[in-house]
């Protein structure tokens, strides 16, 4: 069977390919088999950059505001009671919100 090339590269290199800064991210990846890695003789370790680089999240970048008023628009109607049980936790009385 003929072996497997990598993409290799270094700590920092694999950490800019994953898009996260602790080299130590990268080192756990490997611990749970989620990545390759490779040691260079007694040297460093060598990383899969192709791997690190599908190990990469992206998060959007959307309005933080928007997302919060879809998520009060889609939560259920509170009952009388349990607006009464949230100023309770909260130490708040109707007279402190302006609720009558």
């Amino acid at each position: 069977m003929p072996e497997v090339r990598r993409n290799l590269g270094t700590a920092k290199q694999a950490c800019a390919a994953a898009g996260v800064s602790a080299p130590s991210t990268v080192r756990a990846w490997v611990r749970q088999g989620l990545i390759h890695a490779e040691r260079t003789g007694n040297g460093p370790y060598r990383y899969d950059l192709d791997e690190c680089a599908a190990m990469r999240v992206e998060y959007p970048r959307d309005d933080v505001d928007e997302r919060i008023r879809e998520l009060v628009e889609g939560a259920p109607e509170f009952s009388a009671e349990q607006i009464n049980k949230i100023r309770l936790l909260l130490h708040v009385t109707a007279a402190d919100d302006g609720a009558a």
